[in-house]
């Protein structure tokens, strides 16, 4: 068969694919060596198709020869290109690093000529002297061979530093080369290297012959093949092999640098991965010679059977095998290399240079050296090997708390959990000294050495959830953590100390870069990762602040979706660089949206150093993860030991002011006086909690009802105070976040200013109170432009805006429900008078202005947080304007007009509508559906990383939540558990009570102390329309557990829920308060003069669970 197509003397082997040797087999022939023949010779072929088909198989197997051939050629061509252009890269930073030695020191030699000549004419006026030409010489010569001896004395750091700067020269302009590269040959053509003109169009399509056309497709024509990645992949693999040889030179911290970028595997190209990997344990070693000469005779002594060849060697030291004469033990003998100290200090300077002159040109990138500064700090104790053994120690007490006895083990996630140990060296303290380390050996192998974890039968999965969990417990449980995890410091072996056939063990290794964290920033580190996992904005906030970061404009959303990239779920090499490509570009893009200043987000100089280990280790176990080739989500795997740092924390439920979830510690007041207590009532209300508890639908719970005369019947408490805090009971004088109870508070303030004259309910608001909330009888001109809207409909809604009185507000029908601040965060949310100037118009931000969707007087909507921030706006003027004040807080109004009008027994028993602690403790506002949020997060996230199709998401986000893009976390009660937020002044949600608190001040308020009862009555008389009842108003029957929706709406009335019960008859109602999100609630029963309030920290629980309660109240009472 050969013969044919084969022009070479001696016959090559046919190498087939199996399917064409199935084929010919079925045909009848069989495969020699050489050849192919009929296995029935005396037989007939079977006709003429059989010899086409054998003709065919024959150029196939030519073909395949000629394949391998080619193969093997282009193979010795990629090889010559590669390595020859890496010699002449090589080459020229060498020569690079001299021309600029030389330079340096012709330079030097100028200067000292100058110097010398200059003060020898102005010391020795009289010139000629034998005596004083010779002293001229020998000045002369010793300042001239000075840097010499300073080379040599520093091991040669003069010229290495210029050695360094070439070689970053050199590796970075051929990225910059490449860059340019691509923008001309790649992005200005199809972006494939064709060109997209007309004619190559037409060349490309005037072949009516298929088969051409088609074998033109699947051979494209020399250099159009050359694509971005092709390009780049060309570039990396030449830069990864300079990188390497460069590296191998020079040692010190640039050895370091390599094991760090290898290790990340899920952001670096393949091929700087598996050149700088041989950098992890590889690097060239120091002959035993020089280091014999280091160890101390007492340690040989102390030591037998010392092999000579190093079992590895990395950029500080390297380690040989031995065993302790005393016990036989197998030991490890970690030696120093001679001139490590002076190489790591000096690359420490040439890279602070490095990032001081970055600092100088780009102040915003001043964090870079900060973070350098806290890795110089702690890499610089790695030179201390005293340092590494107390370390070793530490970490051994530390990783044995995750194991309660020697033999237990932990299990890696999921169901099929798999069994699994860690181990940490013990250093020999008598025979270590501050360059010198002897500890225990250790057996395993590296932990990326796969086709042994195959062998032995070990997930790989695994391996890495059990490397993870390791990490995640020391880092967040732990006072101590191993700050370089790169896989030549992680080894394993299978089996375990309970069982030498299941699971594995892990070893730590090289615990020289470990970081302390004090408790305050492990707890802050816990509550970013907690925040992460969770979604929980607030939480997020408040790690950023406990952390030290400071950013320059709070953006909860995008900070959410940078964290949880930052802990994406691992993945395969291919996948995680695709997702990282996508991210880059999505920042991009972002970057060019924003100014100058805006596009670090954080504060340059409030960087925190122990973030650069946080990021540090994350970074490298993701890179692990990669490596692994697996799919895993990782920042689940961290959540429990995060979780269970911050439960276990006395620092973080201890009361520290920096702690937003600490439990302020006060004096309380007395226990009220129980003995009018319905002990009936209690008893059923226990009862009716304890089933809400079972049933996982109550978190936290108070009641208490007060009667006319102002007695206590029921305080009955229930439950925990919820989220993180929930190990710590609740109590009756636990404050709880009110959401809408707040405004009750908020209206009754509007009621009172009107009795006193400070407004009157029917009058414009801006026309008398509140100028600047709409300063001109026509629309500023451009509005229309700024708002994207016509002229008309600017001009009709600005006139909404200016019929807007304090009754439109009250009843919910000013038109504004859904407007909100246009720049509102968590910050500026928590703000009253920064919110209330959103809804000014600003003729610096024309676009942000506020206008009411239709006519006042019209529907009723409900305000859920515009309801306060208007109210707040017009008794703020209106205050102002009486009092000749140019403005005035809202908490002020407060105090002046609302505070003095209470008793004492609502002051002293929680009652906190314009936020705060005050002193008392406080329940976190728990949820257990976040699917909203997640949602919107979700998508947000998943787009920049390809991972999701955009019209599916879409598709899933009802349409009413899609206008709430970028403002994700508003739809997150927990963000009120933020520190921000607990002392917010939200007048329409941020009110913070104990049930007590509330009923006592419906009992003032019922009772005529705030107003009197005539004006309350005509107050709680008056009725709007049936509003649409939203799930942010709570619940405001006890009848409304049908599914009719006409039976599900609500009645208001001036500020107040209009609340009915069993025995009220068509549109009666028998009491007036406010419901607030997750059911809390307050009210005065007119006809009974019962006070009651409820207070539940479930935020997510529904109306009927409230309706529930007060049923068990209402029948006990037969209301």
């Amino acid at each position: 068969m050969g013969a044919n197509h084969d022009t070479t003397d001696a016959p090559e082997a046919i190498h087939l694919p199996q399917g064409i040797k199935d084929r010919l087999a079925k045909m009848g022939y069989r495969i020699e060596k050489h050849s192919i023949k009929n296995s029935s010779p005396s037989k007939e072929t079977t006709g003429t198709r059989n010899n086409n088909e054998l003709q065919l198989l024959e150029r196939i197997a030519w073909l395949e020869k000629q394949v391998d051939t080619l193969n093997t050629k282009c193979g010795s061509l990629e090889a010559q290109n590669i390595l020859v252009s890496v010699q002449k890269l090589d080459l020229f930073a060498r020569g690079l690093a001299w021309l600029a030695s030389l330079s340096v020191l012709y330079l030097w030699w100028h200067l000292v000529f100058f110097i010398t000549g200059l003060l020898y004419d102005r010391v020795f006026p009289v010139s000629g002297l034998l005596f004083y030409i010779l002293l001229k010489v020998l000045l002369r010569g010793v300042l001239l061979v000075v840097p010499y001896f300073y080379n040599e004395l520093t091991h040669g750091s003069a010229h290495r530093r210029f050695q360094v700067f070439a070689i970053a020269f050199i590796v970075i302009a051929r990225v910059r080369l490449c860059r340019w590269r691509e923008k001309l040959f790649i992005k200005n053509t199809g972006g494939n290297g064709e060109t997209n003109t007309a004619d190559d169009d037409a060349i490309r399509t005037s072949s009516s012959d298929k088969e051409n056309k088609s074998m033109s497709d699947a051979v494209p024509v020399y250099g159009e093949s050359i694509t971005e990645d092709t390009m780049w992949e060309a570039n990396y693999e030449i830069s990864a092999r300079f990188l390497y040889v460069s590296i191998l030179r020079l040692k010190g911290l640039w050895t370091k640098t390599a094991q760090y970028l290898s290790s990340r595997a899920d952001f670096m190209p393949v091929s700087y991965v598996r050149e700088l990997k041989r950098l992890q344990d590889e690097t060239k070693a120091t002959p035993w010679e020089e280091i014999q000469r280091m160890i101390p005779a007492s340690v040989l002594d102390a030591l037998e059977d010392v092999d000579k060849t190093p079992l590895a060697s990395a950029s500080i030291g390297q380690v040989h095998t031995a065993t302790f004469k005393k016990t036989g033990e197998k030991v490890v003998i970690k030696v120093q290399h001679p001139h490590a100290r002076s190489l790591i200090l000096d690359d420490f300077w040439s890279l602070g240079v490095i990032l001081r002159v970055v600092s100088w040109m780009e102040p915003d990138y001043e964090f870079m050296e900060i973070l350098m500064k806290e890795w110089a700090k702690e890499a610089k104790k790695e030179l201390d090997f005293t340092i590494e053994a107390q370390n070793l120690k530490d970490a051994q007490a530390s990783i044995q708390q995750l194991w309660k006895t020697p033999d237990s083990v932990v299990y890696t996630s999921g169901l099929n959990g798999v069994p699994f140990q860690a181990e940490i060296p013990t250093p020999l303290d008598d025979l270590s000294n501050d360059q010198i380390l002897v500890m225990s050996f250790c057996a395993g192998v590296r932990v990326d050495t796969f086709e042994k974890l195959d062998g032995w039968g070990l997930s790989r999965r695994a391996v890495m959830d059990g490397v993870a969990q390791v990490f995640a417990h020391m880092m967040y449980t732990t006072t101590i953590f191993n700050g370089d995890p790169h896989p030549g410091n992680l080894f394993v072996r299978p089996g375990t100390t309970r069982s030498a056939n299941e699971g594995f063990t892990l070893v730590l290794l090289d615990w020289g870069l470990a970081k302390r964290l004090t408790e305050q920033k492990r707890m802050a580190f816990c509550e970013l990762v907690f925040a992460a996992a969770t979604l929980d904005y607030g939480l997020l906030m408040d790690s950023y602040k406990n952390i030290g970061l400071e950013m320059k404009k709070e953006n909860a959303t995008l900070s959410m979706e940078n964290i949880r990239f930052f802990l994406r779920d691992m993945a395969p090499s291919d996948k995680a660089r695709k997702r990282i490509k996508a991210k880059i570009r999505r920042d991009e893009e972002h970057m060019k949206t924003l100014k100058k200043e805006e596009k670090i987000p954080m504060k340059s100089k409030a960087y925190p150093g122990e973030l650069f280990f946080f990021i540090r280790v994350n970074e490298l176990l993701h890179g692990l993860g990669s490596k692994f080739g697996i799919d895993m989500a990782y920042v689940e795997v961290l959540r429990p030991h995060a979780e269970r740092g911050l439960r276990e924390s006395k620092l973080y439920c201890g009361g520290t002011p920096s702690s937003a979830y600490s439990i302020p510690r006060r004096r309380l007041g007395s226990v009220p006086d129980q003995s009018s207590i319905d002990r009936l009532l209690e008893t059923k209300l226990a009862k009716i909690f304890s089933e809400l508890e079972k049933e996982g639908n109550l978190v936290g719970a108070q009641f208490y009802a007060i009667d006319k005369s102002g007695k206590t019947i029921a305080d009955v408490v229930a439950g925990n105070l919820g989220g993180l805090k929930s190990h710590i009971p609740m109590d009756r004088y636990t404050l709880v976040l009110g959401f809408s109870c707040t405004k009750a508070v908020t209206a009754t303030m509007a009621h009172v200013m009107v009795k006193e004259g400070y407004l009157k309910y029917d009058e414009p608001i801006c026309e008398h109170v509140w100028p600047a909330f709409c300063p001109t009888e026509k629309p500023p001109f451009g509005l229309e432009k700024a708002l994207n809207s016509t002229i008309d409909d600017i001009r009709m809604r600005w006139h909404w805006k200016r019929r807007i009185s304090l009754w439109h507000i009250l009843t919910h029908q000013s038109g504004m429900w859904s407007a909100m601040p246009a720049k509102l965060t968590i910050k500026s949310g928590a703000n009253c008078e920064q919110c209330v100037s959103a809804y000014e118009y600003n003729e610096d931000c024309p676009e942000d202005t506020l206008l009411p969707a239709y006519a006042p007087g019209v529907n009723s909507e409900y305000h859920y947080m515009s309801f306060g921030w208007l109210v707040a706006g017009t008794l703020c003027g209106a205050y102002a304007k009486k009092h000749g004040l140019e403005s005035i807080t809202f908490e002020a109004v407060y105090k002046a007009i609302l505070h003095p009008r209470l008793s004492d027994a609502t002051k002293q028993s929680g009652f906190r509508p314009c936020g705060g602690s005050g002193g008392f403790p406080l329940a976190n506002t728990a949820i257990d559906d976040i699917s909203t949020t997640k949602l919107l997060q979700e998508r947000r996230e998943s787009r920049p990383i390809g991972d999701s199709d955009d019209k599916d998401k879409d598709e899933e986000i009802p349409e009413d939540l899609k206008g709430f893009r970028g403002k994700e976390f508003m739809f997150d009660p927990r963000i009120w558990n933020s520190m921000d937020c607990i002392d917010a002044n939200t007048p329409a949600a941020g009110g913070r009570f104990s049930a007590m608190g509330l009923a006592n001040f419906y009992h003032d308020l019922g009772s005529g102390r705030i107003l009197e009862k005539h004006i309350m009555k005509d107050i709680s008389s008056f009725r709007v329309e049936r509003m649409r009842l939203s799930a942010l108003q709570g619940a405001t029957s006890t009848t409304g557990d049908s599914d009719n929706k006409e039976e599900q709406r609500t009645y208001m009335g001036c500020g107040y829920n209009l609340i009915r019960f069993d025995r009220d008859t068509g549109d009666e109602w028998s009491a007036f308060g406010h419901a607030g999100v997750g059911g809390s609630i307050g009210f005065h029963h007119t006809k009974t003069g019962l006070s009651v309030a409820l207070m539940l920290n479930k935020a997510d629980g529904g109306r009927e669970i409230t309706i529930r309660i007060l049923k068990v109240f209402g029948e006990h009472f037969r209301l």
